[in-house]
């Protein structure tokens, strides 16, 4: 990933009536530089605090790429294997971006994250999330009661 922009940073923004959304300019010139003007949205692997994970175009295409050649095995592979592609592939929408940034959710995303009118974008290095602005509040405050058990970043990766 040397070279390659990253999504991190916090963004507080509003969700107009028709569900539309910006995406906070810093993320869009990151999408911008891999000439991305659409982005998939998905439902977030995170079961305990529900948001959405948005990906870039390749980065998402990466990741379908790699749960395809999942070698999953034991005696319920079968059901792992369709569970993956259930809670992530089944419910991923491709967005494009409007002329002033803006992506409308699906009515059955907002549902998910309990998205209304605050909402919270948080950049995840390869990806970033939307939050309810009350989960991600939530969220914020379980992260914060754990910083002190979290191990040292290494220097030199």
């Amino acid at each position: 990933m040397a070279g390659i922009e990253k999504f991190h940073g916090t963004f507080f923004h509003s969700v107009d009536e028709k569900g539309r959304v910006a995406i906070p300019h810093k993320f869009r010139t990151v999408l911008g530089g891999a000439n991305e003007n659409r982005v998939i949205v998905a439902r977030s692997s995170n079961i305990q605090f529900l948001c959405l994970d948005i990906y870039p175009f390749a980065e998402w295409d990466a990741i379908t790429d790699r749960i395809a050649r999942m070698e999953i095995t034991g005696e319920n592979a079968a059901l792992v294997r369709e569970g993956l592609r259930a809670h992530f592939v089944h419910h991923a929408h491709e967005l494009e971006l409007d002329k002033q940034g803006r992506i409308l959710v699906p009515e059955e995303h907002r549902a998910f994250a309990k998205i209304d009118k605050e909402v919270v974008y948080t950049g995840d290095i390869r990806k970033f999330r939307l939050w309810s602005k009350a989960v991600w509040e939530r969220y914020q405050q379980d992260m914060d009661n754990i910083v002190d058990k979290l191990p040292p970043i290494p220097e030199a990766l």
